[in-house]
């Protein structure tokens, strides 16, 4: 009977820590995860309206990106991301991956550096670089865009400051991410903190076609 009871506790103890180990996340919780905040699927688009000075009041022109279907490229499983100006596609192809914690965009054709989009845990005082920027998130924040009053709540904002600045390169760049929808703001500023350009979300679509 003695060693009944001492088999059943040992099996007890066995399906405890199998239960606890299983339930453990190795990876960032859904709303901490980059893959979360960018929707990645074949036909997904976003339409952008560029915004430019004074104040990034007036509308300069708008651009289409469409997610024209799934690739893999030096071993990586990936969307390629195509860029629409006037519903004409342009010559370059983004590849967009990601890998671990990390969402990579890689310019195809041009061979560049490539980008870091969005480093996990999505949160606040998350720092990474590339090439290009320094990025630090600084918080979570509610958005309302210029163009047509939409308020997104509790986006995810970025701040990127360029790691070879120049004359022409603004002194800091700010960008708005939330789940389901991707980047829905992006603001260049003078070292004064003054807009000199911006870009916002106007369309996403599931489908390609835009209204």
């Amino acid at each position: 009977m003695k060693q009944i009871i001492i088999f059943l506790l040992l099996a007890i103890t066995l399906l405890f820590l199998f239960v606890f180990c299983e339930d453990k996340p190795t990876n960032p919780p859904p709303g901490e995860n980059p893959g979360y905040y960018y929707p990645r699927q074949r036909d997904y688009g976003w339409r952008y309206i560029d915004l430019i000075k004074p104040g990034c009041q007036e509308i300069k022109d708008s651009f289409d990106y469409k997610i024209v279907g799934t690739n893999r490229r030096h071993g990586d499983v990936g969307f390629d991301r195509l860029w629409y100006h006037s519903g004409v596609s342009s010559a370059d192809t983004y590849f967009i991956y990601l890998e671990g914690d990390t969402l990579f965009s890689e310019n195809v054709e041009h061979g560049t550096p490539i980008y870091k989009i969005l480093v996990g845990p999505i949160k606040a005082g998350t720092f990474w670089k590339d090439s290009y920027y320094d990025y630090l998130i600084q918080g979570f924040e509610d958005v309302t865009l210029t163009i047509n009053g939409e308020t997104y709540k509790r986006c995810a904002k970025i701040m990127k400051t360029p790691r070879n600045p120049t004359p022409t390169k603004p002194d800091r760049v700010y960008e708005w991410w939330i789940p389901g929808y991707g980047e829905v703001k992006e603001m260049e500023v003078d070292i004064s903190g003054v807009c000199q350009k911006a870009k916002e979300l106007r369309y996403f679509t599931k489908t390609g076609q835009f209204p």
